[in-house]
């Protein structure tokens, strides 16, 4: 559906162009001849559908690019995700220590700092798939487990007594190896263009 509007707004656009730009001179041959203007308006319709031609071409080879892009940087985004998977299995200390100082800089550091980045990138490369609600569903639950650990340990850091960090720990840790899991499924999804996928 977004495709038929941009062609149609591309193509209203090209012949309003054309018939702004012609029509002067259109009306300084009709007074002229009959037949200069005739063929005037022959080269307003031949222009007018080389544009239309043109816009068409190009308003359907867009989203095949934004689709071969968003795939290909899927594929660094995916490895960035399971590489911080290890680097938040290694907190797994500071939360059976309820070591909240700790827990706070290491989900901000190099290595998780950035999932949501990544993970953005790979919902936009599987929106199409057959995956892509299962990809939001499972970066949403990722989201609720790693704030909620992280709300764990600011209230450990400001002095609340008695706030038990692994179980937020674990089902943050679970919920990313789902998140990587669906991504790498989608991710796999071989691509189609719109010739093959018809």
């Amino acid at each position: 559906m977004k495709h038929t509007v941009g062609i149609f707004f591309t193509l209203v656009l090209y012949f309003a162009e054309a018939y702004y730009t012609y029509l002067p001179k259109v009306t300084s041959r009709l007074s002229t001849s009959l037949y200069s203007s005739d063929r005037s308006r022959r080269d307003i319709l031949r222009y007018s559908i080389s544009l239309g031609t043109l816009a068409i071409t190009e308003t359907l080879a867009k989203p095949a690019f934004a689709d071969v892009t968003n795939k290909i940087a899927s594929q660094a985004s995916l490895r960035y995700i399971k590489r911080s998977i290890k680097e938040l299995e290694k907190l797994e200390l500071y939360a059976s220590q309820n070591d909240y100082i700790e827990m706070k800089q290491g989900i901000r550091g190099p290595g998780i700092s950035e999932i949501r980045k990544n993970a953005v990138v790979l919902i936009r490369g599987g929106e199409d798939g057959p995956e892509a609600t299962n990809l939001q569903n499972a970066y949403e639950s990722f989201i609720r487990d790693i704030e909620a650990l992280d709300g764990a340990a600011s209230m450990g850091v400001r002095g609340r007594k008695g706030i038990d960090m692994y179980p937020s720990y674990q089902k943050s840790v679970n919920s990313l190896v789902t998140f990587a899991d669906i991504a790498a499924r989608s991710v796999e999804t071989p691509f189609q263009g719109r010739n093959e996928g018809e």
